[in-house]
This record gives structure tokens, C-alpha cells and sequence, in this order.
């Protein structure tokens, strides 16, 4: 049996790391383009001990391929973050809240402070949380209404 909680709870956990690492992959890219460019303008020739085009054409088809693997991988990073973004945009406050608080930031306490904050019983909470799991499950996969 497939859980799809325990997959939409990673997903979530994943979340604050993931827009983090867009950050990152980004500063790599410049990185590499600052790479590419000093490649380009060295003149291996004049280079004792260097081997001329092919040393220089290696490095280029080196940093060449490292960029696009890197430009992918940001693609479908970026993708990931906003599908989750949009899922959780189009969630009521509470149901959206408690995601948030439970799994995102994974706030200590986050159930206590839901209590206050949603003026609701320990056990509401916990019926929340399953509840806006559930509805975050029907909106990604498009499921039918469920009780």
C-alpha cells in the first residue's frame, strides 16, 4: 500500500532545504561562468608545461558539461519548490498553517501553539493536520473529493 503521507511529509520537510539550495546552485553557476570565461581568455600556449588546445578544450567541455548538469538540476529543483508553493497557496489558512508549523519549519511545539493560535483542542489539531494532508494529496494528484 502506497502512503502518501509519509511522501507529502518529506516532500514538505524537503522544503526549506530545497529553496536553499536554489540559492547555492545559482552562486555555483556564476561560479562556473567566471570559470568558463578565464578558460577562454588563457592562453595555454604560453603556459609552461601546458599542452595547448586540447588541455584548453578539456577544461571548456569540462565546465561546459558541469553547467548543464547543474542548469538541470536547478530547473527541476526550481519546479519542485514552486509546485509545493502553489499547492500550499491554494490551501485554507488553518489547513496551510499547520502544514507549515508541523513540517516546514518543524516548530517545537507546533501543536501547542496551533491550540492557541487556531483557539482549537490538542485532538482538533492532530484531525487538522491529517485533514490538510489529505487535501494537499487531492490537490497534487488530482484525486476526488474524500470525506
Amino acid at each position: 500500500m502506497i502512503n502518501y503521507k509519509s511522501w507529502l511529509i518529506d516532500d514538505l520537510r524537503s522544503l526549506e532545504r530545497l529553496r536553499f539550495s536554489i540559492g547555492q546552485m545559482e552562486s555555483e553557476l556564476e561560479t562556473l561562468e567566471a570559470e568558463y570565461a578565464a578558460i577562454q581568455a588563457t592562453d595555454y600556449d604560453k603556459i609552461p608545461g601546458g599542452s595547448g588546445e586540447n588541455t584548453q578544450e578539456d577544461r571548456l567541455l569540462t565546465a561546459i558539461a558541469r553547467k548543464d548538469a547543474l542548469q538541470a538540476n536547478l530547473k527541476a529543483t526550481r519546479l519542485r519548490v514552486e509546485d509545493l508553493d502553489r499547492l500550499l497557496a491554494a490551501m485554507p489558512d488553518d489547513e496551510r498553517r499547520t502544514l507549515e508549523l508541523m513540517f516546514i519549519s518543524r516548530e517545537k511545539y507546533a501543536a501547542g501553539r496551533l491550540c492557541e493560535e487556531l483557539n482549537i483542542e490538542m485532538a482538533s489539531v492532530y484531525r487538522l493536520k491529517d485533514r490538510a494532508l489529505r487535501h494537499l494529496a487531492q490537490l497534487r494528484h488530482g484525486a476526488g473529493v474524500l470525506p
